[in-house]
């Protein structure tokens, strides 16, 4: 069980936050669809950490991140007009470099160049791959950008979606790394499924196995079948908020998911999808159905005084949860939830083993960064991000080794 002083530890992000600080410094994270930022076009607010930037393209195509107040008197630089690679604040026009650089000063009367030298805009480190702007929030050197498989797929072969969330960034992480979940709060979808992600319905018991990795850890969700098989979906937990999905068939060439929740303040998030596939052009279907959407499939259709629009006639006619979206029935359950859960009043089981297991990790590190420690990462020397994959399949028994289920 979770104490609420060690819920505050791992939720709060905000201002001087110890696990808000670890986030910033030491991870980068996708801020905002690539699409949504356009060369030349009006600048893009985004909200991180309870903090507003926006997010520009130039003329010449360049990126820039920047804070969105005007370091001359905090005007909103989402107003700005966009030149080449800078922005010019409309309040006194003062124009501002991607990487920070006040290039002009007209309102200065006394030596505008020189004065101009003397001031620095708050800009961010951005690298684009997988259909987003990622960002680096932190102090002093960057530390390398992630180099997962899909941040430098072709268009035709990965693509991502979001939306935000009225829910805590923990719940966005806890939700992903749930597997036990899927046999119940899915069944609708998953009854209809020939898949071995269909399988999952028919043995709703689940064994876990975990295994300690330097980015996290793995963990595989085990179910019996009736014919003995064991049917073996082994997630992915990359610190600090990466889940990395099993594919819903068996082997290599199969379409892959990320799942990524970034904290927008203490009691909002924005949970990110990233769909790819290492091997071949993505599914074309679910591309056109998803691609590059904001909010993702659709935004929840209501809000709390009317159950989040779920429908209770299709209920009645045999849908499970009365959404039309299997990915609006993990936003709902997660936002039903409040916007910070109180998990001190938590009962958990052991279907809840890769749970307990986050908050672990997550408090552990959160402890470390606050003693001087820098939090466990995927990319070293030795180790890249590159090489992290999740899988599923069949085993003949439940006690055959998962771990030896092919890439």
């Amino acid at each position: 069980m979770v104490t609420r002083e060690e819920n505050e530890l791992l939720c709060r992000v905000t201002g001087d936050a110890p696990m808000g600080r670890m986030l910033r410094q030491h991870y980068w994270l996708p801020a905002v669809l690539s699409v949504r930022v356009r060369k030349g076009e009006a600048p893009v607010r985004v909200k991180l950490f309870g903090r507003n930037f926006v997010a520009f393209r130039g003329k010449d195509g360049t990126v820039g991140f920047l804070d969105e107040a005007c370091p001359h008197r905090g005007a909103s630089l989402a107003l700005a007009r966009i030149d080449d690679c800078s922005l010019t604040c409309l309040f006194h026009g003062w124009k501002i470099r991607a990487d920070g650089a006040v290039l002009d000063v007209p309102n200065e009367p006394n030596n505008p160049k020189e004065f101009a030298k003397t001031v620095k805009a708050k800009a961010y480190p951005t690298r684009e791959g997988a259909g987003l702007i990622w960002v680096w929030l932190g102090e002093g050197d960057a530390p390398p950008a992630p180099d997962f498989e899909w941040m430098d797929l072709p268009p035709d072969q990965v693509y991502a979606a979001g939306i935000e969330l009225k829910a805590n960034w923990l719940q966005g992480v806890e939700a992903t790394i749930d597997s036990s979940h899927v046999a119940l709060l899915h069944q609708s979808w998953t009854a209809t499924s020939s898949t071995d992600f269909g399988a999952t319905r028919v043995n709703t018991e689940v064994a876990y196995e975990f295994e300690k990795k330097p980015y996290g850890f793995r963990a595989a969700a085990l179910r019996t079948a009736p014919d003995g098989s064991c049917l073996a979906r082994v997630t992915e937990f990359v610190m600090p908020y990466y889940g990395l999905i099993a594919p819903i068939f068996s082997g290599p060439q199969q379409d892959r998911t990320a799942i990524i929740a970034v904290p927008i303040d203490d009691e909002n998030l924005i949970q990110w999808y990233i769909f790819y596939n290492p091997e071949k052009p993505v599914d074309s279907w679910r591309k056109v159905q998803r691609a590059n959407q904001w909010p993702m499939a659709g935004g929840l259709p209501g809000d709390q005084s009317n159950n989040w629009g779920q429908n209770r006639q299709i209920m009645d006619a045999g849908n499970s949860t009365g959404f039309h979206e299997i990915v609006i029935e993990d936003f709902v359950v997660m936002v039903s939830m409040g916007p910070i859960v109180d998990r001190s009043q938590e009962y958990l089981c052991s279907a809840d083993q890769a749970i307990v297991r986050v908050r672990r990790q997550l408090l552990d590190e959160v402890r470390g960064f606050m003693a001087g420690k820098p939090p466990k990462s995927g990319q070293s020397e030795t180790m890249s991000y590159k090489d992290i994959r999740a899988v599923g399949g069949r085993l003949a028994s439940a006690s055959e080794d998962w771990r030896q289920i092919p890439r």
